[in-house]
C-alpha cells in the first residue's frame, strides 16, 4: 500500500511537472548538441518548452548539410521530441566553428535569398518550428573577422528570413508562425558594434543570450584572470592604487546581471530576453596568487613560454566529479558561483551548480526575464541534477510582474572614458576630468564596478566612490547624466586631473601656464571652482575666501593681470625677489611683488614680505598701495645680497 501511495505520489509530481512546463510563463531553452553520444530523454522533453538541435552546418553558398552521425542523431532526438507536443523544436546554423560564411552571405539580396531558402527547405523536411541563427559575430568577428556592414546586413537577413517563414506558414495553412531566435553575445564590446538589439527583435521571436564564458583560459594579451563562467554579479576585487585610494581595474560589466541589463536597456523589454546559463566549468593550470588577499577566486594564470597562451580548457558537469575534487568547493557569495582552488597542482576551476542556478533562476523571476537558455543539455548528469536546478524556482509559476525592472542610462551615447578611448583616461570622471566629445565624463550607469563617481574624480563601487558627500551614483540614479551643466560653456583654461604631477590642481600666476596665460579654475566644479593664493584649486574657505583668492564660479571671466613679479612660471629660483638688484623678468621689466599675495612689500635688500621692516622702512616699496610704482632706471644700492632670516618667499 505504501508503495502503492508513493507510485502515484511520483506519477502525481511528474504530471504536475508536464502541466506546468506545458504552459509555461515564461521560455525554458535547452540547446542538444549534433556531435554528443548522450541521447535525449522523455524527462529532458518534460523539462523544457524549446529544443535547439546545433548545428546545421552551413557551406559558403548557404547550403545547409548534416554529417552521416549527426542526421542519426537528429532522427532519434525528434522521435522523443514528437511524443512531447508541447515542445518547440527548432535547430541552429552557425556557431563559433561555422559563422565564416555568414558575412558574405548576408551582404547580398542572392545570400540572404539562398540562405533562407535552405532554412525553409529544412523546416520543412524535419518539421522543426523553427530556427535560431547563431552569427557569431557580426562585425567584430569572433573566429573569422567581419565588416562594419555586418549589423545592418544581419538585420536585413532576419527581415527577410521572416517573411519566408510567414510565406511557408500561409501555404501549409499553420496555425502558430515559425518560430526565429538568434544567440546575443554578453560582451558589451561585441554588442554595441554588431548588434543592433532593436532592429533584429521586431523580426526575431526571442534572443538566447550567451551569457557565460566572461572568463576562460584562452589567448590574451591582457594575461589570464581565473574566475567563473558565469558569474551573476560584478565582485571582483580592488587592484590599482591611484593617489591615496584604490580604483578597480576590472571591468565591471564582465558578469550576467551587466550583460542581461545591457539587452533590457536596449530593447526597453525583458520578455524577449533568455538567460543563457552553463552546464560546463572552465579550468586553468599554472595559476598564481591571489589578486587580492582573502579573495582566492581571482588570480592571475601563467602563460605557456610568453606567448599570450594559457593552460586550460573546458570540462562538462557530467565530468567534473571525475575530473577534480568536488569535496573542495567554494562558494564565492559576491559572485554566487562556486569554484575549486587546488594548490598543490596550481589548478582552479570554475563552474556551475545547482546553488548558483538557484540565484539565477531567482533572479530571471525578480527581474522579469522571458526565459532561461541552456548550453547544453547533454552536458548534464545522469540525474539531470541542473536541469532540475534550471527548471525549479518556480520560473514557469510565478507572474510577470508589469513594472520595468532596470534604471537605464537617459542618454544612447556614451560619456564616459574606457580603456578603448584612452587607457591613461579611463574612469576619469567629474568636472575637473578631460572632456569627453565635449561633455564633462561622467560614470556608465550600467557597469556595477564603475558606476559612481568619487570625491577624487575616479569611477568605482563601494562607499569611498558612492557613499561620501561630493560623491555620485549613476547607477541608481542615471537621470544624474543630465544635470547640468553636462558641458563647459568656455574654453577649457584649467589644468584637467589628466595634465599630470605639477600642474594637475594648479592655477594662478604662479602656476604653470596654460595655453600661454595663468590657469583658471573650472567655475562649474563645486569642489574645485576657486584659486587659492598659494596657486591651487579647491573649494574651502582657504581656496575662496582668502587675501587674492578668486572664486570663478563668481567670476567667471577673471583674468589676471600681466605677470610682474617672479613666479614658478618664469624661474622658481627667482620666487621673492624684487627691485633693481633682482634678476629682471623675461619682459626685460623689474620685478615688482604681488599687491593680492600675503607678501606685498619690496624691502630695501630687495625680497617679498610683509610687515615694517619691508613695507615701511626707507626705499621699500608698498605695492598694495602703490601698485603702479615703477623703479627708475638707475643703479641702486644693495644693502645685502643675502635674504633675511625672518624673508617670506612668497
Amino acid at each position: 500500500m505504501i508503495l502503492r501511495l508513493l507510485s502515484l505520489l511520483s506519477f502525481g509530481l511528474l504530471l504536475t511537472n508536464v502541466l506546468s512546463q506545458a504552459g509555461c510563463a515564461r521560455r525554458v531553452v535547452g540547446y542538444i548538441t549534433s556531435w554528443g553520444d548522450v541521447p535525449f530523454t522523455d524527462q529532458q522533453a518534460r523539462l523544457l518548452t524549446h529544443l535547439v538541435f546545433a548545428f546545421f552546418a552551413m557551406d559558403a553558398d548557404g547550403a545547409l548539410t548534416l554529417s552521416n552521425k549527426a542526421q542519426q542523431r537528429l532522427n532519434g532526438i525528434l522521435e522523443v521530441a514528437r511524443r512531447h507536443p508541447h515542445l518547440k523544436v527548432q535547430f541552429a546554423v552557425g556557431g563559433w566553428e561555422n559563422s565564416q560564411y555568414f558575412s558574405k552571405i548576408a551582404s547580398t539580396q542572392s545570400g540572404r535569398a539562398n540562405l533562407n531558402a535552405n532554412i525553409r527547405k529544412v523546416i520543412e523536411n524535419f518539421k522543426f518550428d523553427g530556427v535560431d541563427l547563431d552569427w557569431e559575430y557580426p562585425v567584430t568577428g569572433g573566429a573569422v573577422e567581419g565588416e562594419e556592414i555586418d549589423r545592418q546586413n544581419y538585420v536585413q537577413l532576419m527581415a527577410e528570413l521572416k517573411q519566408e517563414l510567414k510565406v511557408l506558414q500561409e501555404s501549409q495553412q499553420r496555425a502558430d508562425s515559425y518560430l526565429i531566435s538568434f544567440a546575443g553575445a554578453a560582451g558589451y564590446w561585441v554588442l554595441k558594434p554588431g548588434f543592433d538589439l532593436r532592429g533584429l527583435l521586431e523580426n526575431a521571436d526571442f534572443v538566447n543570450v550567451m551569457s557565460y564564458d566572461y572568463f576562460g583560459a584562452w589567448q590574451s594579451k591582457w594575461g589570464a584572470f581565473t574566475g567563473p563562467p558565469a558569474p551573476l554579479h560584478f565582485a571582483m576585487p580592488k587592484k590599482k592604487k591611484c593617489r591615496n585610494f584604490y580604483v578597480k581595474r576590472f571591468s565591471g560589466k564582465m558578469n550576467v546581471h551587466a550583460t542581461i541589463k545591457y539587452y533590457a536597456c536596449q530593447l526597453k523589454d525583458t520578455y524577449k530576453i533568455n538567460m543563457g546559463v552553463p552546464f560546463y566549468g572552465r579550468f586553468w593550470h599554472n595559476v598564481g596568487e591571489a589578486v587580492a588577499p582573502g579573495d582566492d577566486m581571482w588570480r592571475t594564470a601563467k602563460p605557456i613560454e610568453g606567448d599570450n597562451k594559457f593552460e586550460g580548457g573546458d570540462v562538462q558537469w557530467r565530468q567534473i566529479g571525475g575530473r577534480f575534487e568536488m569535496s573542495r568547493t567554494r562558494f564565492h557569495e559576491g559572485s554566487k558561483t562556486p569554484f575549486i582552488w587546488m594548490p598543490e597542482n596550481a589548478t582552479f576551476v570554475g563552474y556551475e551548480d545547482a546553488n548558483s542556478l538557484s540565484y539565477k533562476i531567482h533572479y530571471i523571476k525578480e527581474r522579469n526575464i522571458g526565459g532561461v537558455m541552456i548550453w547544453a543539455i547533454d552536458f548534464d548528469d545522469e540525474k539531470l541534477s541542473l536541469l532540475q536546478a534550471a527548471t525549479g524556482g518556480e520560473i514557469c509559476t510565478s507572474p510577470f510582474k508589469k513594472e520595468f525592472p532596470y534604471k537605464c542610462s537617459p542618454v544612447d551615447d556614451q560619456r564616459w572614458w574606457t580603456f578603448e578611448d584612452k587607457p591613461e583616461h579611463a574612469g576619469m570622471c567629474g568636472r575637473s576630468a578631460p572632456l569627453y566629445n565635449d561633455y564633462y565624463p561622467v560614470c556608465d550607469p550600467d557597469d556595477p564596478g564603475h558606476a559612481c563617481c568619487g570625491k577624487y574624480g575616479y569611477c568605482g563601487s563601494g562607499p569611498e566612490f558612492c557613499g561620501c558627500a561630493s560623491c555620485v551614483d549613476y547607477g541608481a540614479d542615471p537621470s544624474l547624466i543630465l544635470k547640468e551643466p553636462i558641458r563647459p560653456e568656455r574654453k577649457v583654461t584649467w589644468y584637467t586631473l589628466a595634465s599630470g604631477e605639477g600642474r594637475r590642481g594648479r592655477c594662478g600666476p604662479m602656476a604653470p601656464h596654460l595655453d600661454g596665460g595663468p590657469a583658471t579654475c573650472n567655475p562649474d566644479d563645486p569642489s574645485a571652482k576657486c584659486c587659492s593664493n598659494g596657486g591651487y584649486c579647491g573649494s574651502t574657505k582657504e581656496h575662496c575666501e582668502c587675501q587674492g583668492c578668486v572664486d570663478f564660479s563668481k567670476t567667471p571671466d577673471y583674468h589676471w593681470k600681466p605677470v610682474e613679479w617672479w613666479t614658478f612660471a618664469e624661474n622658481s629660483n627667482h620666487i621673492g625677489k624684487c627691485g633693481p638688484g633682482a634678476p629682471v623678468l623675461p619682459s626685460g621689466k623689474t620685478p615688482k611683488c604681488d599687491p593680492d599675495s600675503n607678501a606685498p612689500c619690496c624691502s630695501q635688500s630687495g625680497y617679498c614680505g610683509n610687515g615694517a621692516l619691508y613695507c615701511e622702512c626707507q626705499g621699500c616699496v608698498d605695492f598694495k598701495k602703490t601698485p603702479n610704482w615703477e623703479w627708475r632706471r638707475q643703479v641702486v644700492t644693495v644693502v645685502s645680497s643675502s635674504p633675511s632670516p625672518n624673508a617670506p618667499y612668497g
